[in-house]
């Protein structure tokens, strides 16, 4: 009879190449998998955790991740906090645009950090600081600067972290962030009208957008404050953030909307 573990592991080859690391920790397992253009990075079964192309690095692969760069192109930024690092594709990113970037990244696996910089050419710089924390102890923080950008991509193996669709969480994020920065969470579907997530972003923050990706990721932009610059603005921005990194996919920016409040 053929187990579980072995037919995840079959599958895993067939899709992804040879698997050149595997580590478990208490969270589970920690799996890099190589083929001839692509390195990437599992936690148990099959779902890609992060991708990297090895002839460019920096290059955005997942769609998800090129949703939450779009939010880049909305405001000015100096500082910004990654919540969950993976592989380090969104740090790779926002590194490649801005070097002079200040940039915190909130792992909660001290293993994931590890093997990001062994295996995912994670960028080593003094305005790039790594902690090994959990997002919300993180967040409670007092002593923390404030950001112009925050992203957040919690997930386990299998499923979102539950504190990334709790109204605490969304405050704690807003009281980390300047007057004019943004929220950006990837989510893993559009807030229904009437749900605790969807009521907790408008009594959180002043302006709310999404765009769903064609994984079926939806990514969340919440603004601390209201933004001058229309719809149509903020999609020509996004477009050429993705030019900018040398990912021509309109379609993305295209998919931006607001999420109304009713």
């Amino acid at each position: 009879m053929v187990t579980i573990d072995a037919f995840l592991n079959k599958i895993t080859l067939l899709t992804s190449g040879n698997t050149i690391a595997k580590e478990s920790d208490e969270y589970g397992n920690i799996i890099v998998t190589d083929s001839t253009k692509y390195r990437v990075l599992r936690f148990d079964g099959i779902n890609e955790q992060s991708k990297m192309l090895k002839s460019d690095t920096c290059l955005p692969i997942h769609n998800y991740i090129k949703a939450m760069l779009m939010a880049t192109a909305f405001t000015s930024s100096n500082t910004a906090l990654v919540l969950g690092l993976g592989g380090g594709s969104l740090v790779r990113s926002l590194y490649a645009l801005d070097s002079q970037l200040t940039l915190d990244v909130v792992e909660l696996r001290s293993r994931v950090l590890s093997i990001a910089r062994e295996y995912f050419s994670l960028p080593s710089s003094d305005k790039i600081t790594y902690y090994i924390n959990d997002a919300g102890d993180y967040l409670n923080n007092l002593s923390l600067p404030r950001y112009d950008l925050i992203f957040s991509d919690l997930y386990s193996a299998f499923t979102m972290d539950p504190l990334q669709g709790t109204e605490r969480f969304l405050r704690l994020c807003l009281n980390k962030m300047h007057d004019h920065g943004w929220l950006v969470m990837n989510y893993h579907e559009v807030p229904k009208v009437g749900s605790s997530l969807y009521d907790a972003l408008h009594r959180v923050f002043d302006e709310v957008l999404y765009c769903i990706v064609p994984s079926g990721n939806v990514v969340i932009y919440a603004a601390k404050k209201p933004h001058d610059s229309s719809l149509d603005e903020k999609k020509s921005q996004a477009n050429q953030l993705l030019l900018q990194l040398g990912s021509n996919v309109d379609y993305l920016s295209r998919k931006i909307n607001f999420l109304r409040c009713l």
